[in-house]
């Protein structure tokens, strides 16, 4: 099939099912009034129309309303499902929240709180953090803490720097 042969049968198509304009409407029928190759196009695509027009319609295998139905139904399922989901989720970390707290000693999952001997009578007192005085004497340098400020602390070595000569 050529673009020629192509074009026609896309303007006739479209006269018959009502789509073209009225110039094309006037083309088709000089060309139905003249040309017995567009008269043959014509009955041909007339009758496949017809002939889909009168293919029965099988009815529906359910309603609409049905399938809307069923469609809600399986909506509000899902929902209750991810309902009962969190919920479930929610009550076992409560659960494993509760026995956690409730077992003695000190589990992996217990916090650890820390204490005093004051707190605890019979407990052995082995461990001592002194706040205010060290238990050990620390040797302090006074001369290495004082900042002087009349010298730097640290002696910079100014590098030489060749001037550059350039020829004027």
């Amino acid at each position: 099939m050529d673009t020629r042969q192509r074009d026609r049968f896309e303007l006739i198509s479209a006269y018959l099912d009502g789509e073209a304009n009225p110039a094309e409407r006037k083309q088709v029928q000089q060309w139905l009034d003249t040309d017995p190759e567009c008269q043959r196009l014509y009955r041909r695509l007339l009758k496949l129309r017809n002939g889909i027009q009168s293919l029965p319609t099988p009815a529906p295998a359910q309603s609409a309303e049905t399938v809307a139905n069923q469609v809600i139904a399986k909506v509000r399922q899902r929902e209750r499902h991810r309902a009962f989901v969190w919920g479930g989720s929610a009550i076992a970390a409560l659960v494993v929240g509760a026995v956690s707290t409730l077992l003695p000693g000190e589990g992996a999952f217990a916090p650890r709180m820390a204490w005093n001997s004051l707190n605890y009578p019979g407990q052995s007192e082995e461990l001592m953090i002194a706040l205010n005085q060290p238990l050990v004497e620390i040797p302090v340098d006074s001369q290495a803490l004082m900042i002087p400020l009349d010298r730097p602390l640290v002696e910079l070595h100014k590098p030489t720097v060749a001037s550059p000569s350039y020829p004027y």
